[in-house]
């Protein structure tokens, strides 16, 4: 049985650093298991807290507009029509609102995981709101490089951890961004490149050479 070894970080987002939090919002999970095998876990640990508010102010703008609505029929119950200013315009108002926060709800990231094998390749998933999962595979052949990169965005400078690709990948997505839906620290994303580039760049080796070397040592022996 392959050994595993896990270690468990803790690091920053940027929204929770910008925000002044008192305790780290990620908790980063790397499992080695062996040879050229790693699994790698980012979990939003306010995950459970952000739903249950993002739900409350969905409950809230309901609760608001039923109210408005009620009202409103109440006191023009003769002359009601749907088409009204009174009603069509805040109907619009509340409805695009409600689109907007639900989708925002649905969203939200509670894991990404990534797992990466010299034999099977590379493997993303990303676990939102209420199971709601995306998987992307990548073939080790499509794989030219996975490096941090430095960005500007909205004329603040941040950091990506980045997957290269080439050969027909390439032509449809030329990079693919890892770990990036949780806006990681540059420390936690420096942590995360220095273990997959290790495994990168291990497993780059010629394995013919390491099947002869085997081969040799297994007929000295006998």
């Amino acid at each position: 049985m392959a050994h595993k070894e896990m270690t468990i970080h803790r690091y920053y987002s940027r929204k929770a650093k910008y925000a002044g939090y008192a305790e780290a919002d990620l908790e980063l999970c790397i499992r080695h298991c062996g040879g050229d095998v790693v699994r790698i876990e980012l979990v939003n640990r306010l995950h459970g807290t952000e739903l249950r508010r993002q739900l409350r102010r969905l409950l809230l703008l309901v609760f608001l507009a039923t109210a408005y609505f009620v009202g409103v029929c109440g006191l023009w119950s003769r002359n009601i029509g749907l088409w009204q200013p009174r009603i069509i315009y805040p109907l619009v108002t509340w409805a695009l609102v409600a689109i907007l926060m639900l989708r925002s709800t649905l969203n939200l990231v509670h894991i990404e995981r990534l797992f990466y094998s010299w034999d099977m390749a590379l493997q993303t998933e990303t676990v939102r709101s209420f199971g709601r999962q995306s998987v992307l595979c990548v073939q080790r052949g499509q794989i030219h490089d996975i490096v941090l990169n430095e960005v500007i965005e909205d004329l603040d400078v941040k950091y990506m951890l980045i997957l290269r690709t080439k050969g027909s990948l390439f032509k449809k997505s030329p990079v693919i961004p890892l770990f990036n839906s949780q806006s990681p620290s540059f420390e936690c994303l420096q942590h995360i490149h220095r273990v997959l580039h290790g495994y990168w760049l291990n497993s780059t080796k010629d394995r013919s050479e390491q099947s002869y070397n085997q081969d040799k040592l297994a007929v000295v022996a006998s």
